[in-house]
């Protein structure tokens, strides 16, 4: 499931792009890189993003939240909500990385 930057209107690049700067703590590369947002979606005042974690056991999936929270609150247009929908269908995999973060990883 890899997002289509180009497909995303104005408001989802933002959020796009917000999401860029979240870094999961454990492996150091943001979320966007690591292929954990499965989707970005606005619906009259709200926006959705669909993402997953790199385990169900992700110690870390709280701070992870509150840090998605942050950045794409401050993307948002004044007025809109945020649905966070977290999913564990498809499981992530390394193969869903990008291949900048694969390389930076050692993962090629």
């Amino acid at each position: 499931m890899t997002l289509i930057v180009n497909q995303l209107n104005t408001d989802e690049q933002r959020i796009y792009k917000a999401l860029q700067t979240v870094i999961d703590p454990e492996i150091g590369e943001n979320l966007i890189d690591l292929g954990l947002v499965y989707g970005i979606q606005i619906h009259g005042h709200t926006a959705t993003v669909t993402f997953t974690m790199t385990s169900y056991a992700c110690p870390m999936s709280e701070m992870v939240i509150e840090n998605i929270e942050d950045a794409v609150s401050k993307a948002l247009s004044e007025g809109m909500a945020l649905d966070l929908h977290l999913v564990w269908d498809p499981a992530w995999e390394p193969a869903m990385m990008c291949e900048q973060a694969k390389q930076r990883l050692g993962w090629d």
